[in-house]
């Protein structure tokens, strides 16, 4: 298997994936093709002189080639190829598939997950960066399987929220499995987390640079590898549409979040909702809704929150007909009937939500907005001075509480809420 396992290896390296493909076609195996000579080469359709002329240095070829598998010896890096059974299944309906796939983590089958993939800009808003993490810890909570990329922004945010809910994660990478896409402290650390609680994978061996270039091929796979796909926030010029086209393409549904029609920072995936390419979504319970039936590993749906309701009137009691001559006697307590209501009114409320039991449903600021909006209505400003928190992530949860009706927006920039809490 090793043997068999270096010629998938020596392909996937010497040639771009396209010519890759099209040496296989030809020869219909990597082994026929590394014995093959430089007139055979010359047949196949499409390749360049210079792919050519890597296909004949064989030498060179084979040295790199056992450079990697020493590589992936020393990290404890898998390898699996086209050919092999735990080849992701999902990955080969796409166009132009890596032959190749490197795994550093824990083993995943990816095929047997409910994975979304997660993208969304560099340098998005407060609100974005809160959207990732949430939604990416959710879903985890859910038992689906986050997969996103390792770039800072909402992909870090996606896989801080997944490993706040216990993993695992798999993360896509630009570069080898062993090179950050930063190279700092920071994210050497974030690497090993990954590792820990869930997978990295590159199409590329070990020591491969994160290259700008390889997002082109990464980006396909990514979207392949999942069964839909969450934009989270992304300006009208980014590489998150291009990964929402590849999803289409695939034909993964593409979700988005909603945001401020004035964000810059998420222009492009509000086209993304008008243009009818993604569908919007409010929870990590409406994006798993569909996915439910077919993968049993997702936890059963959360019970909704209560929505505030009034106390019900209580039932008069009918009393029999008195006789003619005790009618006034009994008037007088007919005359009392709206005192008892009042009474029922300024009972004990039963319509409270503890928010400690309720995690899942709010997030810390959607909690701390929500108590103080108990003493009455307030601007932002005013929930900002009273809580201590940013107001960029104050105005995240007030747009995130309005959307879901917990919420009301008043005239005045001011809000209130009907939910009763403690």
């Amino acid at each position: 298997m090793l043997s068999v396992t270096k010629f998938w290896v020596w392909l996937s390296t010497v040639c771009e994936p396209d010519a890759a493909w099209q040496v296989y076609r030809h020869f219909g195996s990597p082994e026929t093709a590394y014995f093959a000579d430089a007139d055979e080469y010359r047949a196949v359709e499409g390749l360049t002189a210079q792919q050519i002329a890597r296909l004949e240095d064989k030498s060179t070829a084979i040295r790199q080639v056992e450079q990697i598998l020493a590589d992936c010896d020393r990290l404890g890096a898998h390898i699996s190829t086209w050919q092999d059974a735990d080849y992701p299944e999902r990955l080969r309906n796409i166009y132009t598939p890596p032959m190749v796939l490197y795994f550093l983590g824990r083993p995943l089958r990816l095929e047997e997950e409910c994975a979304i993939a997660m993208a969304g800009s560099r340098r998005c808003s407060a609100y974005g960066r809160s959207m990732a993490e949430k939604f990416s810890r959710d879903l985890t909570r859910q038992g689906a399987l986050v997969v996103t990329g390792m770039a800072s922004g909402c992909d870090e945010a996606a896989l801080i929220g997944a490993m706040q809910a216990g993993g695992p994660v798999a993360a896509l990478l630009p570069g080898g499995v062993d090179v950050p896409f930063e190279d700092n402290a920071y994210y050497r650390q974030l690497y090993r987390d990954v590792a820990s609680l869930g997978t990295l994978i590159s199409t590329y061996p070990p020591g491969t640079d994160n290259d700008h270039a390889h997002f082109q091929f990464r980006n396909p796979v990514l979207t392949g590898l999942t069964v839909a796909t969450l934009c989270i926030e992304a300006p009208s010029r980014s590489g998150v549409l291009q990964v929402a086209a590849f999803a289409q393409e695939q034909q993964r549904t593409v979700y988005t979040i909603p945001a401020n029609l004035t964000s810059a920072s998420a222009a492009g995936t509000n086209a993304l909702l008008c243009g009818g390419v993604a569908l919007p979504v409010l929870s990590a319970e409406d994006l798993l809704l569909p996915y439910r039936e077919r993968y049993t590993r997702l936890a059963p749906v959360p019970p909704a929150a209560p929505k505030p309701r009034a106390a019900a009137p209580k039932p008069e009691k009918t009393a029999p007909s008195p006789a003619p001559e005790t009618a006034k006697k009994t008037a007088p307590k007919a005359a009392a009937a709206p005192n008892q209501q009042k009474k029922v009114d300024s009972g004990e409320k039963s319509d409270y939500i503890d928010l400690r039991k309720s995690g899942s449903t709010f997030t810390d600021d959607e909690q701390a907005v929500l108590l103080a909006l108990q003493a009455g209505e307030k601007s932002a400003e005013e929930l900002t001075a009273e809580t201590g928190i940013p107001s960029s992530r104050i105005l995240a949860a007030l747009t995130l509480l309005t959307l879901r009706g917990y919420v009301e927006e008043l005239s005045g920039g001011r809000f209130k809420t009907e939910l009763r809490v403690k």
